[in-house]
């Protein structure tokens, strides 16, 4: 049997996505593994599992110190050779939007099946490539974080986990780069004055938005933002007076400046050297890296959109069953040497691959050693995060009273109205739609760096992440108070 180290192996698991396996192997398959190991000089492969529509993740807790061993080596001559190295990512980033774009308007259903695939691939390979980013964001956190809050704790004398500390290590570590989320708020503001002004009209401003952020949800296989929606979004902005509009602008339109100087006040009020601010910059890059690298599959997914269905199609399956392929698989079905029916017929209730002992090689699962390797691994292996039932990990300040939304994947987001309390196993760029009308956000996965906590914090609404089983402790229509600085959630009221 492929994995049998995986029995005496201590892992961690460090999330689990509402993703199916053509989905979550952009990040964790071989391929990926090779450009993190190019990159970043270590293998990154794990253990991945897929079951019920939820994408399992698990690492070996000897990846975490590996990766640590390479940070420090990386910064042993240099203090500032992290964060060059990982300013790299919005060169890349850039460049594979250009590839991707470059031939987007292909009529795809005029290509040849060979032609297809190799498409498919080539979108699909940059997005390996910038996605190592977002890896080294979310297995690099706990050590980053350790510099920081060692800083935090020991030289500025802030105590753990209290407003004043989630204030100081959100300012300092908040990226000079202003985000995708932010640029489309920026964005939005920007044609609603425009408006107001009557520079342009409702319908010309919300097709302009559509065509510049319509991506943004689509993530895998989510539905792109349209006019009508941007209609909708501006009627809500619009709602608000011409001075607090510009204000708000004002306030994005300067985005870099106001956070330069507020890090130069931190810096001056508490003393912080060069070398110790440096542990701050690494961090926010390699939160933006992560945040930003999932805003890019999003990017990409929105041009694989048609490529999923001209392949469907010509296949004679659903999207959902070509998703529940492997990249090698799709390819050779559609190059004619395998019968997709034949493996989607073979498949147990779980799919999933993992690597060999040196994390160099993956290997397929059959369907009865992956349903194996689940019920083993589920018992024997802890959270990254998330190990406590009554506290999480405050990920964005504030407080919020609200009823509980259980959202388990983004087909649910319009459960979620405007004051909701948004919980999820962890979330990804498709449940924008969603936390845009959350009054708070709590998951039962994550970190610092997590999607849910960087948007929560653009959006100014509190998150607790790292709650423990929130998903099944908390019921639709619970009334509750969220108090993020503590990390806790307390029950008002429980649902009838």
């Amino acid at each position: 049997m492929n994995g049998k180290h995986y029995y005496k192996t201590k892992v961690v698991k460090v999330g689990k996505w509402a993703l199916l396996p053509l989905d979550g192997e952009t990040w964790f398959g071989n391929k990926s593994s090779d450009y993190f190991k190019k990159y970043f000089g270590i293998y990154k492969g794990g253990l991945y599992l897929c079951s019920d529509g939820l994408f399992h993740g698990y690492l070996a807790k000897d990846l975490f110190e590996n990766l640590k061993r390479r940070i420090i080596g990386i910064n042993k001559k240099n203090y500032q050779a992290l964060e060059k190295k990982l300013q790299f990512f919005y060169t890349l980033k850039k460049s594979a939007q250009l590839a991707i774009t470059s031939d987007s308007k292909l009529q795809y259903s005029k290509l040849s099946n060979k032609q297809l695939a190799n498409r498919f691939l080539f979108i699909r390979d940059w997005v390996r490539k910038v996605t190592i980013f977002d890896q080294f964001g979310f297995i690099g956190e706990d050590f980053l974080l350790s510099l920081a809050e060692e800083i935090l704790v020991n030289k500025l004398n802030l105590v753990k986990k209290s407003p004043a500390y989630n204030e100081v290590l959100f300012a300092l570590t908040k990226p000079e780069a202003i985000s995708t989320t932010l640029s489309e708020k920026r964005f939005i503001l920007r044609k609603a004055i425009d408006i107001k002004n009557k520079k342009t009209s409702l319908e010309k401003a919300s097709k302009v938005l559509a065509k510049k952020f319509g991506w943004m949800p689509v993530f895998c296989y989510g539905i792109p933002w349209d006019d009508i929606y941007y209609q909708k979004e501006l009627t809500v902005v619009l709602k608000n007076n011409l001075q607090k509009l510009e204000k708000d602008y004002l306030k994005l339109k300067d985005y870099k400046r106001n956070r330069n100087n507020e890090i130069a006040h931190l810096v001056v009020r508490y003393k912080i050297k060069a070398q110790d601010l440096q542990k701050f910059i690494d961090f926010g890059l390699a939160l933006d890296g992560r945040n930003e690298a999932e805003y890019f599959v999003s990017f990409s997914g929105f041009y694989l959109l048609p490529l999923h269905k001209e392949i469907a199609k010509r296949l004679s399956v659903s999207v959902n069953q070509v998703r529940m392929l492997f990249e090698d698989e799709l390819e050779d079905c559609l190059n004619g040497k395998k019968d997709i029916n034949k493996i989607l017929n073979s498949f147990g209730k779980v799919r999933g691959f993992g690597f060999n002992r040196e994390m160099s090689k993956r290997f397929i699962f059959s369907g009865s050693e992956a349903a194996k390797m689940f019920k083993y691994i589920e018992k024997n292996s802890s959270n990254a995060q998330g190990n406590d039932e009554i506290q999480g990990i405050c990920a964005s300040s504030g407080k919020a009273k609200g009823t509980i939304r259980i959202i388990p994947s983004p087909d649910y987001n319009d459960k979620v109205k405007a004051g909701d309390i948004l919980v999820s196993y962890a979330t990804t760029v498709d449940y924008l739609p969603a936390m845009k009308r959350a009054a708070a956000i709590i998951t039962e996965v994550g970190g610092l760096t997590c999607h849910a906590a960087v948007v929560s914090r653009e959006f100014g609404i509190p998150c607790v992440i790292a709650l423990k089983n929130a998903m099944t402790n908390f019921k639709d229509g619970d009334l509750v108070e969220v108090d993020a600085d503590r990390g806790l959630v307390k029950v008002l009221q429980k649902s009838k």
